[in-house]
């Protein structure tokens, strides 16, 4: 679940909806910047569904006691998310083994970059480097990948996924100073894409629906959406996190991102 306060409310997007919404990202972004051998379908498709793993664990939020809220992705306990890491892996391969391939090195990115230590992330690491050690030999032999492929995809994901995260972790308008910290100084990896020219992106909100990007890195003007919950913390407090969650009706969240010139 990606949590985060406003105005007395804690705002909750599931993972798979998140994930969904990078997968739409991945759809509008300068294909004249994807490598020639490359497999749009399959990576479309694995950006979409490369969070699948949280569908089960996100149905019903967990409480917290620490924190005074509700458990998030980033907070989640690490045995009962790396399990089902694995088990959103496992379909993805099942589906696509480029794309299995994608979203493992993705996960492995991010628990290096979390610094977290234990012996079962240890284990899951091992358990995953076999995965693309088998998958690299499976497709060496049936469709080999090509030398900028792997890579190229790789920032895709990395991009789609933050850009995704950014939107459904800030309130639309808010100034800089009120931004999650992650990005405030704009989405690093985002100046490997050739069309940056060395730029980071960065982005900025023009209003409560438009999202400024700058270098912009769709073929167009994006509308996207994604659904949300809005769980009041008076509702949590009297009736707990799990009938709270339950009964707020999910709103759809609508933004526009266009680019500088353009806004």
């Amino acid at each position: 679940m990606i949590c985060r306060e406003h105005d007395g409310a804690i705002v909750m997007v599931k993972q798979h909806d998140h994930g969904k919404l990078a997968g739409e990202l991945a759809i509008w972004f300068k294909e004249e910047h994807v490598p020639e051998e490359g497999r749009r379908d399959e990576v479309l498709w694995a950006v979409a569904e490369h969070d699948r793993g949280w569908i089960d664990l996100d149905e019903t939020p967990f409480w917290n006691d620490a924190e005074h809220a509700p458990y998030s992705f980033i907070d989640f306990p690490v045995v009962p998310k790396l399990t089902f890491y694995k088990r959103g892996l496992d379909e993805i391969e099942a589906r696509t083994p480029y794309g299995a391939l994608l979203c493992s090195l993705h996960f492995e990115r991010l628990i290096k970059i979390s610094g977290l230590d234990y012996p079962e992330l240890t284990l899951y690491q091992e358990h995953e480097e076999e995965r693309r050690s088998r998958i690299h030999r499976e497709l060496e032999v049936s469709k080999p990948i090509g030398e900028d492929e792997l890579y190229y995809d790789a920032r895709l994901l990395e991009f789609c996924d933050d850009l995704s995260l950014y939107l459904a972790l800030n309130e639309p308008g808010s100034p800089k100073s009120e931004e999650h910290p992650w990005w405030r100084e704009g989405f690093s990896g985002s100046e490997d894409f050739s069309f940056t020219s060395g730029r980071t992106i960065t982005v900025e909100w023009k209003d409560k629906s438009t999202l400024v990007l700058d270098p912009f890195p769709f073929q167009k003007t994006v509308e996207v959406a994604f659904m949300l919950k809005r769980v009041q913390q008076s509702e949590i407090a009297k009736r707990g996190i799990a009938p709270a969650y339950r009964d707020t009706p999910e709103e759809e969240c609508r933004i526009v991102l266009t680019a500088l010139n353009e806004s």
